[in-house]
């Protein structure tokens, strides 16, 4: 049951974080910033904001689909699941974590402006 809060916890900050990118990406171009990830300046470019928002959705979406069924391998005693779901659990930590602080520097960069 532990495992479970815990990625809960990991998913629902990997969303919350992913909200505040795509506030400040959004607010960013509002006074003219260009996107510094090319991948995401790419996304920008050819489908604007709203494709933005449905990558990132996807992102958290794939990511929160991976954990738990990681999860439903360990309840299941599958050989291997323990190990699969910690890696899963920590793939979304790192990237969440990391975001957090692209977020929190574009939240930087943005009021200095």
């Amino acid at each position: 049951m532990a495992w479970r809060r815990l990625s809960l916890i990991w998913v629902g900050l990997l969303g919350a974080i992913q909200s505040t990118d795509i506030i400040t990406t959004s607010m960013g171009r509002a006074r003219g910033v260009v996107e510094a990830m090319p991948i995401s300046a790419a996304v920008l470019n050819e489908g604007g904001l709203m494709l933005f928002i449905g990558v990132k959705l996807a992102l958290v979406l794939v990511g929160a689909a991976a954990l738990f069924l990681t999860l439903r391998w360990v309840h299941r005693d599958r050989p291997g699941a323990v190990l699969v779901h910690v890696f899963t659990l920590a793939a979304i930590r790192g990237s969440t974590v990391a975001l957090a602080l692209v977020s929190l520097h574009n939240a930087f960069l943005l009021q200095s402006l």
